[in-house]
């Protein structure tokens, strides 16, 4: 898989971001080569990052590699699991060469997979009824409360979204989005943008997050791109029109 270029602003939005200073003691670096000239290669506490991805495109892998840096940089990550089990989602990380056994003790779950088949879960965090916003979101707000500062990437929103509801899901995450603020924690969610409402989709890429990255891909004949555009952030200096590779 290529990953190359530069999506350009979804349904005509801007891609302009503040100019102010970035003045910020606790950074988590996102790594992933040239975004990191363009974030700062950082998300600073508090904040909150979804990756949004058009249907059809893997970007799965945006998280999980968010997740790995946090790692390495020695901060723990949690990493809640609907659309897959923990156990896979283990075995993806090694695929992708990305080795997470020397940071296990700081690597959790959140199973919200296995409840929902019916099988038994190992985790520390269960989401028992995954299907109910409400025993969702109560777990999530249990593990902002007890954990100190860490980065906690969301698998798949629009599974959550699937599950829960639109706007169940929009309003638990401006809930999660305000305990991150309150205690420290950068939330990071993947977000495939099914043929959900407009105004769902307004709300996530206007409103609900600190940063937007849109990410599509181009089918070739022999190789698929994949590539990205940073439609908001509100930590980083202005974006300009740049093309970049990555």
């Amino acid at each position: 898989m290529k990953l190359t270029s530069i999506l350009p602003p979804a349904n005509g939005a801007s891609c302009t971001c503040s100019n102010a200073h970035l003045e910020v003691k606790n950074i988590a670096k996102t790594n992933i080569t040239e975004m990191y000239a363009f974030l700062h290669g950082s998300i600073p506490d508090g904040k909150s990052l979804i990756y949004y991805t058009q249907p059809g495109v893997e970007g799965e892998i945006f998280g999980m590699h968010t997740a790995y840096t946090a790692l390495k940089s020695g901060r723990t990550c949690t990493f809640v699991a609907s659309s897959t089990s923990p156990y896979i989602i283990r075995n993806q990380f090694k695929e992708f060469g990305w080795d997470t056994d020397p940071f296990k003790s700081r690597l959790l779950f959140v199973d919200a997979y296995n409840p929902l088949i019916g099988a038994q879960s190992r985790e520390k965090y269960v989401i028992t009824n995954p299907e109910n916003i409400y025993d969702f979101s109560n777990a999530i707000m249990n593990l902002l409360e007890e954990s100190t500062s860490s980065t906690v990437v969301f698998g798949s929103l629009s599974t959550i979204m699937d599950l829960c509801g639109e706007r169940e899901t929009t309003e638990a995450v401006k809930l999660w989005n305000k305990m991150a603020v309150q205690y420290g924690h950068i939330l990071v969610y993947n977000f495939t943008a099914w043929p959900y409402s407009q105004e769902t989709l307004n709300l996530i890429k206007k409103d609900l997050f600190n940063a937007v990255i849109c990410i599509g891909g181009v089918a070739g004949s022999t190789i698929s791109r994949q590539y990205f555009g940073i439609l908001k952030s509100d930590w980083m200096n202005k974006w300009g029109d740049q093309a970049t590779k990555y």
